[in-house]
């Protein structure tokens, strides 16, 4: 299964956008793992892991922040019912005070779940909020359908949210913290929930894969293995895009991709080492950036055009003092046909 959960549980934080004043209301006890608690865990996962660009960090110091102390209290105690229900509601109470007179911010459903995903063991906390909505209800008598308001859980729109991966926080492995990253005028709403979870050493997924691809840049060429030759660099970059496409959960293992290219010659782990690069071990990375890696889409002046890096290396497109040239005897032949009709 993609998903397993050890504990999930759910608080309420109760406060309304123009209010200065929140409340809360605390669950006694962990929720039962059945049908319903495993839907609800695997679309509110689905729904952080399609966020594009992400920040990425590490907890402050459990002296400096609350949160980052009940989480080192819970995992270094027994981790069973008691205190993770203890540690979820000692962490609300804090996130109460973290939103006192925050003038803007809403409160929300807290759902804390301690859960297995793939092969990895995360904490993840999803602020969710009710959205209002329409439902058909049968009228079999009349063989018709009436409308009925109804409310329920929007799963599909996180309000706040982040995952600490417990693995890599325990071996000291990058960064281990994954925060939505909101647009800059949410800025000041929710920077109460970065105070709250005591992000440091934030970095977005679009710095990290900004870092990755200029490191890419400046690799040696690998070596095909079938013909021994070097591999062109328009080929190498296409290779670079499909390998980050197919990675899972849009992770990139710098160790997977110098298996994948170099062997074990382990050549971009000791570049990174060698030039002091402080780029994680494993990274969300941000398909936009990446593809704009391979990819160029440009539009001014009413004109479109669409090319991708190799069609450059190749001189397909090439740059002519102040003029952009195409070079393309195919593309030369529709037009002609066009302007003939």
């Amino acid at each position: 299964m993609e998903i397993s959960i050890n504990q999930l549980i759910i608080h309420e934080l109760i406060k309304e956008a123009e209010a200065g004043e929140a409340t809360l209301y605390l669950t006694e006890t962990a929720q039962p793992v059945n049908d319903q608690t495993e839907d609800l865990l695997m679309r509110l996962n689905a729904t952080f892991e399609q966020k594009e660009d992400i920040l990425h960090g590490y907890l402050s110091p459990p002296e400096d922040a609350l949160f980052p102390g009940y989480f080192q209290q819970w995992q270094e105690g027994t981790q069973e019912e008691e205190a993770f229900v203890a540690f979820s509601k000692n962490t609300m109470n804090a996130l109460q005070e973290a939103i006192q007179g925050v003038i803007g911010a809403k409160g929300g459903y807290l759902v804390y779940a301690d859960y297995q995903h793939f092969h990895s063991r995360i904490l993840g906390i999803f602020l969710v909020r009710d959205t209002d909505g329409i439902v058909f209800k049968k009228q079999e008598d009349q063989n018709s359908f009436d409308l009925h308001n109804t409310t329920y859980l929007n799963t599909e729109k996180l309000a706040m949210a982040c995952r600490i991966h417990i693995d890599k926080s325990q071996s000291g492995q990058g960064r281990f913290v994954e925060l939505i990253k909101h647009a800059r005028s949410q800025k000041e709403i929710s920077e109460y929930f970065l105070n709250w979870i005591g992000l440091e050493g934030q970095e977005s997924s679009k710095n990290l894969t900004h870092t990755f691809l200029e490191v890419v840049s400046q690799l040696p060429l690998p070596v095909d293995e079938t013909s021994g030759e070097m591999v062109q660099e328009s080929q190498f970059r296409e290779q670079v895009l499909n390998f980050a496409m197919r990675s899972p959960q849009k992770t990139i293992s710098i160790a997977a991709f110098d298996d994948e290219f170099y062997g074990e010659q382990k050549t971009t782990q000791q570049f990174l080492e060698t030039n002091d690069i402080p780029l994680d071990p494993e990274f969300r990375f941000d398909r936009p950036t990446m593809k704009k890696f391979f990819n160029f889409r440009l539009s001014a002046e009413g004109i479109s055009l669409s090319f991708n890096r190799n069609d450059y290396l190749d001189k397909k497109v090439s740059i002519e003092e102040d003029r952009i040239v195409i070079h393309s005897p195919a593309m030369l032949e529709k037009l002609l046909a066009m302007l003939e009709e």
